[in-house]
């Protein structure tokens, strides 16, 4: 669907967050008239009053709608979207009609981790090969406005965007696939499918990661007609300690600002989709030196400000098990203060408690939230040392308390904040308080 067809219609956008205002003000700027709808014990922000309706009225209208541009945080195993699609109510997203009119000037990157990091280095490569490149989409900024030649964007693409999608960008970009997200997708196949329905609406070229070779498979499978490429193939290979680039050169990772050798995987990743986005018309040696100048995103192993002798590390966007096994593994050798939990998805802890019962340095770790407390109850004869803590303000008691001197504190949840937070960076900025308490 485009925006063009959505004049003369009766259009509701579901959803009055973020995404929702965008897809309110881009319809309005493109002159469809549109309101807004919120369901269950959702409200309307004042400033959407004059078009906004909410509760069971809400409800009615989005029956009643032609179309509906649904923003992607709300469930489609939730009720009001199993009856929308019983009724047949014709639902479609503010990333799918901007894609359909900008698909060829855009990147799509997704994936369980990585995906952020991989968006903001192709971001970074691209601006420094002289394009207008554009950051956008579940980074923070919404997709809007139309595009031209000279520009790209670089879509950081949700699993509750992706599901939504008829069309693909012209370079989709799979950077990693572990569970997460269960109870929104209804189970881990269906995220998967999800996940792939980026690649499934004929991408030009598709790029995936080399540390998972079930994905050149599905990537395979979903879009056959697409060109495929890894950094392997492209040449590329990393270690913990640097990234060769065969008859390009070669960074350290001590010339990289970025922490973590799974973030310098990261970076080469970036680099095949910058490579892939400019096809034969690439400039590699200087594709590769910008990684020297790209600055790390927040709340992504970063070392805060602290008063005492310990390092405070801001992991607070880890909220899945491999993504805290990797902010382990970027300190092998270091005492650990470990701060895991939040609110509960029912992901999987068993691979991040056997890696914690074979790390050899000490580790404390402190649980908070429902998400902890069942760790806790997992892990409890395997890690010794764990601490329950009663709310994140107890747990940062606890890491204040701790023996463990000249330590690194992780904040890294494996969890979403919801049971206690906004979001991930409130989160953050409490722990950040803490830090220097």
């Amino acid at each position: 669907m485009r925006f063009e067809d959505l004049h003369g219609r009766r259009v509701v956008v579901w959803g009055a967050g973020r995404e929702g205002e965008a897809a309110l003000a881009e319809l309005t700027a493109r002159g469809i008239d549109a309101r807004v709808a919120v369901t269950g014990s959702g409200t309307i922000p004042d400033h959407l009053a004059s078009v906004g309706i909410s509760g069971e009225e809400g409800l009615a209208a989005l029956l009643a709608a032609d179309v509906v541009v649904k923003s992607p945080g709300i469930p489609r195993t939730s009720d009001e979207f199993q009856r929308l699609t019983a009724a047949g109510v014709r639902l479609t997203s503010l990333s799918d009609l901007w894609l359909a009119a900008n698909h060829s000037h855009a990147i799509g990157i997704t994936g369980t981790k990585g995906k952020s990091t991989t968006s903001a280095v192709t971001t970074h490569v691209l601006a420094a090969l002289g394009w207008d490149s554009r950051l956008v989409g579940n980074v923070g900024t919404a997709v809007t406005g139309v595009l031209t030649d000279e520009q790209v964007a670089v879509m950081e693409v949700s699993s509750y965007q992706a599901s939504s999608l008829t069309v693909s960008p012209r370079v989709a970009v799979v950077t990693s696939l572990f569970p997460e997200h269960l109870p929104w997708h209804g189970g881990f196949e269906a995220y998967r499918d999800d996940k792939f329905n980026l690649l499934a609406h004929g991408p030009e070229v598709v790029v995936v990661s080399d540390l998972q070779p079930e994905l050149r498979e599905l990537a395979a499978e979903r879009a056959p007609a697409a060109a495929l490429l890894t950094p392997a193939a492209l040449g590329l290979s990393v270690t913990p300690d640097s990234i060769t680039w065969e008859g390009v050169g070669r960074l350290d990772a001590h010339e990289l600002r970025l922490r973590g050798g799974h973030n310098v995987g990261n970076a080469a990743l970036g680099l095949a989709t910058a490579r892939a986005w400019c096809g034969e018309d690439f400039d590699a040696p200087a594709a590769l030196a910008s990684l020297r100048d790209f600055e790390p995103l927040a709340h992504r192993l970063e070392v805060v400000p602290s008063s005492d002798s310990r390092t405070w590390v801001d992991d607070s966007l880890a909220t899945n098990p491999q993504a805290v096994i990797a902010a382990l593994l970027t300190y092998p050798d270091a005492p650990v203060v470990l701060i895991v939990g939040g609110s509960e998805r029912d992901l999987p802890f068993g691979p991040l408690i056997d890696f914690l019962a074979a790390r050899t340095a000490p580790t404390q770790v402190v649980t908070i939230g429902p998400a902890g407390h069942r760790f806790a109850d997992e892990a409890a004869d395997r890690i010794p040392g764990l601490v329950r803590a009663e709310g994140f303000d107890d747990a940062m008691r606890r890491v204040r308390s701790s023996s463990l001197e000249q330590a690194v504190v992780l904040l890294s949840p494996s969890a979403p904040s919801f049971d206690e937070f906004v979001d991930y960076r409130d989160r953050s900025r409490a722990f950040r308080r803490a830090a220097l308490a």
